[in-house]
């Protein structure tokens, strides 16, 4: 995988490298799958064992990749980024993708600290074989066409070139494509695959179909604009607790609900709150989708707390405990986007969007 030898050759050398790969590996697999669920899947299944061999226990482990499969609806691209913009225009695909970039990396950091401070308990084995050993260029090289499809994504979405849904057919056909020329993709893959993904789009388009009758109701009776409302009278004009309260609410809102679902029902009620408060737009986005992505690893609903579990063989309760650790430090950072707006703002400003 070019991704885990990618981030090996950047991290592997810490104290606790192997953890700290895992991080980076789910980093960069963040900017091709846009998914919370399929990055946990596939980070997990090649990441446990190669960390229960090198002395870190299954549910720490299991833990770190649950957490760090959240950052794939954050690094763009992103799927819930793509369906707020769509059910609240008020902001631009291009526009949350670039803003998601610091947010990601940041929360990516925190869960690095994470791992390197909890690590030093373990009695972990960080034993980098000369026959791993390459050179720098050759694991750029390696790893470049696993990069060139969310590249291509976001070349396209950001130059104006291509829609995000033509965007993402480029992708696919390079990926196809690549997967021929190097042999790892054959015909008989495809129908699995077509199967795979028909059941993946199948999901989303139930939650969608559930969650639109809701949502006509709610702009039915005018919902958004009365609990935008509500909020604004209780901060008393306060942006700054306005968007902390906010946080700690749609981060205990993704805890007990599916995080993509609540995407498409609070989008119009925080477009409407960031309106009604003078707060950014983009600034609104992007604090909610990265809170509500920390219900991703935390019970009772995670999915990608359930997904780890099958994978790992490890009792829910334990793995949730460990996740502890991670579900602060990620707060800590959405607290810090909602305090200090610059670190989701600068990056679009400075691409004038």
């Amino acid at each position: 995988m070019p991704g885990y030898t990618a981030s090996r050759l950047i991290v592997g050398r810490w104290r606790s490298g192997m953890g700290a790969t895992s991080i980076v590996a789910c980093m960069f697999f963040g900017g091709m799958t846009g998914s919370g669920l399929a990055e946990t899947v596939a980070i997990g299944t090649l990441m446990i064992p190669l960390l229960t061999q090198h002395g870190y226990p299954k549910p720490f482990s299991a833990a770190m990749i649950a957490a760090g499969g959240s950052l794939g609806p954050i690094i763009p691209p992103s799927i819930p980024m793509v369906i707020y913009a769509s059910i609240a225009p008020t902001v631009s695909v291009s526009a949350l993708f670039i803003g998601g970039i610091v947010p990601g990396m940041l929360i990516g950091m925190a869960f690095l600290l994470v791992v390197v401070v909890r690590a030093r308990s373990f009695p972990v084995i960080e034993d980098v074989q000369e026959e791993e050993e390459q050179s720098v260029l050759l694991t750029i090289l390696a790893a470049l066409p696993a990069l060139a499809a969310p590249g291509i994504i976001l070349y396209s979405v950001f130059g104006g070139v291509a829609t995000v849904t033509e965007a993402s057919v480029l992708a696919a056909a390079f990926v196809t494509i690549y997967g021929f020329v190097t042999g790892r993709l054959k015909f008989s893959d495809l129908g699995r695959a077509a199967m795979d993904t028909a059941t993946s789009t199948g999901t989303f388009g139930f939650i969608i179909a559930a969650a639109g009758p809701f949502s006509f109701f709610l702009a039915l009776f005018d919902a958004p604009g009365l609990i935008s409302g509500v909020l604004t009278d209780f901060s008393g004009g306060n942006t700054l607790l306005l968007m902390l309260v906010l946080a700690v609410i749609l981060i205990a809102l993704g805890c007990m609900v599916e995080a993509t679902s609540l995407v498409i029902i609070l989008a119009p009620i925080l477009a409407a709150t960031a309106a009604a408060a003078g707060i950014d737009q983009l600034h609104m986005a992007l604090v909610s989708i990265c809170a509500l992505m920390l219900g991703l690893f935390t019970p009772p609903v995670g999915t990608n707390l359930f997904a780890i579990t099958s994978i790992a063989g490890e009792p829910i309760e334990r793995i949730a405990r460990e996740t502890i650790p991670f579900v602060v430090a990620a707060a800590v950072v959405v607290a810090l986007m909602a305090v200090f707006p610059s670190i989701v703002l600068l990056l679009p400003k400075l691409l004038g969007h």
